[in-house]
């Protein structure tokens, strides 16, 4: 006769104080400050900033082209 496990659901749940503990050591070691207000459009601002072009990154340039094959 097959028994089935019952099952804990409490171990599907990541304790995430440790989780944010660990990333938080991390980013000190690594010298990380998170800016809260950081967006997607400040990102680009800095890029351009820096002299760095979306379309000299592989990444960007197939965004680029999908939004140029409408």
């Amino acid at each position: 006769m097959t028994q089935i496990a019952k099952s804990d659901h409490r171990a599907m749940f990541l304790d995430k104080t440790e989780f944010q503990r660990i990333v938080a050591e991390q980013n000190k070691l690594m010298g990380f400050v998170p800016d809260p207000t950081a967006t997607a459009a400040k990102a680009q601002e800095m890029m351009g900033a820096l002299g760095i072009r979306p379309e000299d990154n592989i990444g960007s340039r197939d965004i680029i082209a999908a939004r140029d094959e409408e």
